[in-house]
Order: C-alpha cells, then structure tokens, then sequence
C-alpha cells in the first residue's frame, strides 16, 4: 500500500511539474520502441525445433559458486537452515544468486536459456542484464572470451532467450555466470538434440575462494555478471569464488560468520566489509569476533582484510576513522602471531578518476571493477602462492 502511495504522489508530483510546459510543436511519436529502431538491440526470434531442455540439477553441468547446491538442489547462496538464524534481510539477499556459475563442454551449435526469476527484472541503477540476466564466456580457463548476455523482459520474472549460435558443430568449453541482483527460482538449458555434454577442464586449484562483504562484492552495479570483480577474479586465478556479499547488509554478523565458516577446505576467505560496517563502534565490536569464529573454523587458511574502494565526491572520499579499524584489528592480530593473515588497502584500487568509476557515487561500474581485480590479483595470486 506504501508503495501504491508513493507512486500516486510522484504521479501527481510530475504532472504538477511539467503542467505548464509547452508540448512541442511536432511531437515524436512514442509507440515505437527504441529496439525495432536498432537491430543490435532486437530479441531474436526463437526457434526451439531439433533441441533438448536440460535441467542443471540433473548433474550432467558442473554448478559452482553456490556451496549447498548438491545438497539442497537450489540456487541459493545459503543453505535453507540458515533462515533460523541469520538476519531476514541477509537471507533475502542470500537468494540473489551472485557468484553461481556453470562449467560445461558441449557441441552444440545453440545454447538456449529458459529462465524464471525470483522477481521482476528492475532498478533503477542497475541495467536488467546485470541484475536479473545470465552471461556466456567460450574458451578454457585463463583463455576465455565474453560471448554474450541472456536478456531478461522487463516487468517480467520469465525469459527466454538464445545466447549462443553457430553454424559449426565442434566441442566448446562455456561459462555461464547467474543474475548478481535477482534469484532463479528455475532454469533451463537447450541444446542440440544430438549434443554432447562433458566435464568442463580442471580448475587451477580446486578450492573455493571466499569472499563476504557488501553490494559491490555482490556485483552492484555490473551491467553484465561477468564484469564484477569477483566473477573476473575467478576467471584471471582460475578458481571458484564463493560469493557472499550481501546490499546493505555486509556488517560482520557473527551469524553470517557462522553459516560461512561451513565452508569446507577453502584455499582463502577474504573480509571486505568497510563500506558496511555501520559505525566505528560497531565495527570495534563486530569484526573481532566474526574473524574469531572464521579462524577457529579455518585455523591456517589465508585470511585478507580488503578496504573499500574510494567512493566519489557525492559521499566524501572516505571515512578515515572506520578504516583504521580495520587496520588496527589486522595489525593487532599479526602482532599477537596470527602470520596468515593479510590486509590490502582498496582505497589504491582507483588511482587516476576514480570518480568516473562508480554509476552512482559508490556502486563501480564495469571499468570501476576490472581496475579493482586487476590491482586485487597480483596481490592474491602472492599470498595463494606462499
């Protein structure tokens, strides 16, 4: 109802604004979408003859990014028993299925997408092939290619669309990266009816990579999965990444700390909660006890304290204060002999304008991303090394 409300009141409020303003004299017409103007933009017909629909469940993809999924057979970031006690809202962006991927070969010449999502594709800062819509990398790890962007309909939690064609039958290596800002209640995958498929190659290392933190770990505002940092990071190391950053909600839980700490023979958990960490206080308080429960999980298992990137002027270029925090906590921890664990400062990430780096002030865009995992990989790839 508050929502119906605040509708009426904007409706009413815009045409208030606009109520003496002259209608130009030859009005474009507004029945003709940009799309049918620009055939880049245009859906493609579908034609779903002489293929197969196959349900990633069924166990012939590898599915990764999503740690309960073999157990719990859903996309979700966390397992279902994590409802009784993590925060609802955490739990509700948990559902977002950031970081989910899936590995396969196949020869198909047509890679086509049934989708259903948890909710409507929308937002206002955020494009729909980011936030609700899948993407498709070719190649073998550390050689892989961007493809294509599986477009959601908006104001519709129902799509489907082709996202690979090729006039030769051969064997491909694919990836295809889930919605960062949406769940997928159900997805389906078509291929050739004469199509094979096989295990994707190897991982250069087998062991996920975690990484919690706030809504620019989760990948806001990527126009495309692929392009968050996260999801670039996995493909420059050659790793899985599990993904639990949650929107406004990445502020050191020890509940979160607790469901997380499941994780099984992580190569690396990295903490990236600055942005999130509500108050100097609260931080204080927070973060000591959520590396407690992480450490005492993972006893020699590299830990990294990143900082977030440097906003631009809208929000100040930072908050001094909760920084140091942070610093403080990773100092006073090595001094008292915990040797694996590390810290980089994100506020190097952006160098030269970082302010054209954001969409809204804080959120990076795609250019905002690949500067921050290049500047994080060199840095990782040192400490997995040791």
């Amino acid at each position: 109802m508050k929502k119906i409300l605040l509708a009426m009141f904007c409706s009413a409020m815009m045409t208030a604004v606009f109520a003496d303003v002259p209608a130009p004299k030859q009005a474009v017409k507004k029945d003709i979408p940009i799309e049918q103007l620009d055939r880049y933009m245009q859906r493609r017909k579908i034609n779903i003859e002489n293929l197969v629909w196959h349900d990633p469940r069924n166990g012939k993809f590898k599915v990764e990014g999503l740690y309960w999924f073999e157990k719990e057979k859903r996309y979700h970031r966390f397992p279902a028993e994590a409802e009784k006690t993590v925060p609802a809202k955490v739990m509700k962006l948990a559902g977002c299925t950031a970081g989910g991927q899936i590995r396969f070969r196949t020869n198909s010449k047509r890679i086509i997408l049934a989708v259903r999502n948890t909710s409507a594709s929308g937002g206002a800062t955020m494009a729909p092939t980011g936030r609700s819509g899948f993407d498709l990398y070719l190649g073998t790890p550390g050689k892989e290619m961007f493809w294509n962007s599986g477009r959601p309909v908006t104001g519709s939690a129902e799509w489907m669309d082709e996202i690979f064609s090729s006039r030769q039958s051969e064997m491909r290596e694919f990836r295809l990266n889930f919605p960062l800002y949406n769940g997928v209640e159900s997805l389906l995958i078509a291929l050739d009816k004469d199509a094979e498929i096989l295990p994707p190659a190897p991982l250069a290392d087998e062991r996920p990579i975690v990484i919690y933190g706030t809504s620019i770990t989760q990948g806001g505002c990527a126009s495309r999965p692929g392009s968050a940092f996260t999801n670039r990071l996995s493909r420059m190391l050659q790793m899985e990444f599990l993904n639990y950053g949650f929107s406004g909600n990445g502020n050191n839980q020890a509940s979160v700390a607790k469901i997380i700490a499941q994780v099984k023979n992580p190569a690396m958990i990295i903490i990236d909660s600055e942005a999130n960490s509500v108050s100097v206080a609260t931080a204080q308080e927070r973060l000591p006890v959520f590396l407690d429960i992480l450490r005492a999980a993972h006893p020699t298992v590299p830990m990294v304290i990143v900082t977030k990137v440097t906003y631009g002027p809208r929000y100040g270029i930072g908050t001094p204060a909760l920084k140091k925090v942070f610093q403080d906590v990773y100092e006073k921890r090595r001094a008292a002999g915990d040797k694996n664990l590390y810290f980089i400062d994100g506020s190097e990430f952006w160098t030269e304008d970082f302010h054209e780096n954001t969409v809204d002030g804080a959120h990076p865009t795609d250019l905002g991303f690949k500067q921050m995992a290049d500047k994080m990989y060199p840095q990782l790839k040192k400490i997995l090394n040791k």
